[in-house]
C-alpha cells in the first residue's frame, strides 16, 4: 500500500510546474487536509475532517466506492434535485475558509453527465466563499468562484480521468491547471470570505441540488498557493 506521502507526490506531479527533484516534504508544506477516498472518507491530517456521505434518492442507492485513478474513489450519482450525493466534511468548518486568500485545491475527476448548471466538484459555499464547479451551463468549463474560468474537459463524459489544480494567491493572482496545463489565470479578486457551512466534496453546501455526477479521487487542500 502506498503511503500518504507517496500518494501526495503522485497527486500533484502532473499539474504544477516544479523541479523534477521537488521533495515530498515540499508538497506536505501547508497541507491542510487530504482524502484518499480508498474505501472510506477518512482524512490524512486531522481525523476530525472525516467525511460523511449525504445522499438521497438514487444518489443514496447508487453512490459508492469504485476502482479509480489510485486505488478507489467515490462514485457520486447525482441526476436531479431528488437524486443527489456529496461528501460532507466534519471537524471545524473554519479550517477551510482561507479568509484573505492563499490556498490550493487538487483532485482527480471523471464526468458521467452534465445534468444541470453549476455542478460542484468541491466547495465551501456561495458568494464570497469558494467553490470549483461547472461554469453555469457550459459543456466543458470549470469555474473557481473567484471569477476564474478554465476548460475542464467536462464535455467528454467518457469516464476519462482528469487532474484539476486551482490556486489562489493574494500577490500573484489565481490559476487553474487541468492535466498539468495552465488553462486560466487572473489577477483577482482574492478575498475568499468566510462561510459558516461545512465544506463538501462533490457538492455545494449552499445549493443542495448541484452534486457532482462522476468519480472523485485523491483530494488535497493547502493553505498556500502551489507554485
Amino acid at each position: 500500500m502506498q503511503t500518504t506521502s507517496t500518494r501526495l507526490s503522485i497527486l500533484v506531479s502532473m499539474a504544477i510546474a516544479a523541479s523534477p527533484t521537488l521533495a515530498t516534504a515540499d508538497l506536505i508544506d501547508g497541507l491542510v487536509e487530504y482524502w484518499e477516498l480508498d474505501g472510506d472518507y477518512s482524512a490524512g491530517i486531522d481525523e476530525s475532517h472525516v467525511g460523511t456521505l449525504q445522499a438521497k434518492g438514487t444518489g443514496l442507492a447508487e453512490s459508492g466506492f469504485v476502482a479509480a485513478k489510485f486505488g478507489e474513489g467515490i462514485d457520486l450519482e447525482s441526476s436531479d434535485a431528488n437524486n443527489q450525493a456529496s461528501v460532507v466534511i466534519g471537524g471545524d468548518e473554519n479550517d477551510f475558509d482561507f479568509t484573505g486568500a492563499n490556498m490550493s485545491v487538487s483532485l482527480w475527476y471523471t464526468t458521467e453527465s452534465l445534468y444541470r448548471d453549476w455542478q460542484t466538484l468541491i466547495g465551501k459555499g456561495e458568494g464570497g466563499s469558494w467553490r470549483l464547479a461547472r461554469n453555469r451551463s457550459t459543456a466543458s468549463q470549470i469555474k473557481l468562484s473567484l471569477n476564474i474560468i478554465g476548460e475542464g474537459k467536462l464535455d467528454l463524459q467518457d469516464g476519462s480521468w482528469h487532474h484539476l489544480v486551482a490556486t489562489v494567491d493574494a500577490i500573484e493572482g489565481n490559476r487553474m491547471y487541468v492535466d498539468g496545463e495552465l488553462v486560466a489565470s487572473n489577477a483577482g479578486p482574492t478575498d475568499l470570505g468566510d462561510s459558516p457551512q461545512p465544506m463538501q466534496i462533490g457538492g455545494n453546501p449552499q445549493a443542495a441540488d448541484r452534486g457532482w455526477d462522476g468519480i472523485l479521487d485523491d483530494v488535497g487542500i493547502w493553505d498556500r498557493p502551489l507554485t
